[in-house]
């Protein structure tokens, strides 16, 4: 995976400037360990590359919102702009859950099914 393009992916995913996307490298860089982690393909092609990309921009972009301590991350007064990280983490949450449902020819599913107990 490309580092550099799952930044870009995180800082348009995330509605962010470069710079707040360069201040999370190391959340790209755990986030690019993890999906690797999961890849069921030992050389994916280019396409099934920039779908890993995706997820590992879905993935930082739930960390994100995950370390974000404070309520409210920014606030405009000229034009009222609020941003919440509440907001970013529920994107990042879906986000991922949805690219994890439609990737599962790349990557081992990990989550856990309630309601599954067999004898």
């Amino acid at each position: 995976m490309n580092i550099a393009n799952v930044m870009a992916l995180l800082t348009a995913l995330g509605d962010m400037s470069a710079g707040e996307a360069r201040q999370r490298q190391a959340l790209c860089d755990t986030a690019c360990a993890y999906v690797e982690s999961l890849c069921r393909v030992s050389s994916p092609d280019s396409a099934q590359t920039a779908r890993l990309e995706m997820l590992a921009a879905a993935y930082a972009l739930r960390l994100c919102g995950m370390c974000d301590a404070q309520g409210i991350t920014s606030f405009t007064a000229g034009d009222v702009k609020i941003d919440s990280s509440a907001d970013r983490r529920n994107r990042g949450e879906d986000l991922w859950n949805e690219l994890c449902a439609a990737s599962g020819d790349l990557i081992d599913n990990t989550d856990f099914l309630f309601g599954r107990v067999t004898p």
